[in-house]
């Protein structure tokens, strides 16, 4: 690899740090060297395995002004871009070295969002028309991209996204002015739903998703959550990557606090519990200001705060119940029922064989009508004020009645 295009994948790695495809950031134990660290992302499938993508920037030149972005026009620093061709043979040669099996491109927008999209698609038809590439792509779409540009990316990527940023245009006016929610972004989104249902089945395998900016805009939670709840309604959108806010330097918001992880991590929890689980956004609990509480696991607070719907016997309970108790996840749910077919469940050992966080889900279980733990054990570790608790304290620490 010649010293220029190496010096611009590690450039343009790095500038797309804040692009994010995986809840788990940059996958620096991948043995590819410092330098490349920012450049190979590990993206974990639901079934626990995981495959490693190359995450990269088109180009860092940008024609917008967005207040916390390190890319954002008026920044001074030298700007690069690849071109398709450099684009495509980078990707090959990393995968042929064995660190990455998949490619996520996104890019700043450059000239217009047309011209900056042209040359992200010219480099993924090289993949997959000249190279045959049948991987994993995820191609980004950016903001007022015309609609033949969104039905192209269709048509090439496993996965498409753009960005929403903020859940509303009032929080995106304090980020960027220049973008119009409605117009720009949402529109997008709906042309990218209507892409993949003219193509077909098999088309864009995994969805749509979106990112917000976590904090300086002065969104709630409560509004982000709304939004991706609408938008999964509304454009069959697969994911929601949330991206704590952190100052860059030579931007407006230089200075400002950085969002804490915990408040990003927070969101990840309660929009899994939406997605994954079958709650609905009233079971999640906001504070007065619609935050998630920093404290406590969201999945714990909706357990602590309807306390008569528990204990569940583990031996006659439903699957959309078992659900709702902390510590027990989907497997652990399908291991249960499984179990139950060959006989009851008698003991704390086999539930915890069976892959539950024993710790955070005894409290709320009757295991052949025998309390599995205390109330009073789960409250020492999560700290939630009484007043918010449905029940009185000497209330909820008594066996509530049985369920059938």
């Amino acid at each position: 690899m010649a010293a220029p295009l190496a010096d611009k994948v590690i450039l343009l790695s790095r500038a797309a740090r804040f692009d994010l495809c995986a809840t788990c950031g940059p996958a620096s134990q991948v043995d590819a060297g410092d330098l490349l660290a920012h450049s190979i992302t590990r993206i974990f499938r639901s079934d626990g395995s995981c495959f490693s993508v190359f995450k990269v920037l088109m180009t860092d030149a940008c024609q917008y002004d967005c207040l916390y972005c390190a890319n954002r026009a008026e920044r001074s620093f030298r700007r690069h871009s690849f071109t398709p061709d450099e684009l495509a043979s980078t990707f090959l040669d990393l995968r042929d070295r064995g660190l990455v099996s998949g490619l996520f491109l996104s890019s700043a927008v450059h000239g217009s969002p047309a011209d900056s999209m042209a040359g992200m698609l010219t480099a993924v038809e090289m993949l997959r028309e000249k190279h045959r590439f049948p991987g994993y792509v995820h191609l980004k779409v950016l903001p007022g991209a015309p609609y033949d540009c969104v039905e192209r990316a269709v048509e090439l990527a496993d996965r498409v996204s753009v960005n929403l940023e903020a859940p509303t245009q009032h929080n995106l006016d304090r980020l960027a002015t220049r973008k119009h929610l409605a117009e720009d972004i949402i529109q997008r989104m709906h042309w990218i739903r209507r892409a993949a249902e003219r193509a077909g089945p098999g088309t864009l395998k995994s969805g749509q998703s979106t990112q917000f900016v976590v904090g300086p805009a002065g969104e709630s939670d409560r509004q982000i959550l709304n939004s991706v709840e609408a938008l999964r309604r509304s454009v069959g959108l697969r994911r929601a990557y949330f991206s704590a806010f952190n100052p860059v330097s030579d931007t407006p918001l230089d200075g400002e606090p950085p969002t804490p992880p915990l408040r990003q991590h927070r969101l990840y929890q309660a929009d899994w519990l939406l997605r994954e689980y079958g709650f609905r956004l009233s079971d999640i609990s906001f504070d007065e200001d619609g935050k998630l509480p920093i404290d406590t696991d969201p999945k714990v607070a909706y357990a602590l705060r309807n306390l008569h719907l528990f204990p569940l016997e583990v031996n006659r309970a439903t699957r959309e119940e078992l659900l709702r108790v902390p510590g027990i996840g989907p497997r652990s749910v399908r291991h249960l029922m499984v179990a139950r077919r060959r006989g009851r469940i008698a003991s704390v050992a086999e539930l915890r064989a069976l892959g539950m966080t024993v710790r955070r889900a005894a409290p709320f279980l009757l295991c052949d009508g025998r309390r599995m733990g205390r109330l009073s054990d789960l409250l020492r570790r999560t700290p939630v004020p009484l007043d918010q608790l449905e029940l009185p304290l000497s209330a909820a620490a008594q066996p509530a009645a049985q369920r059938v």
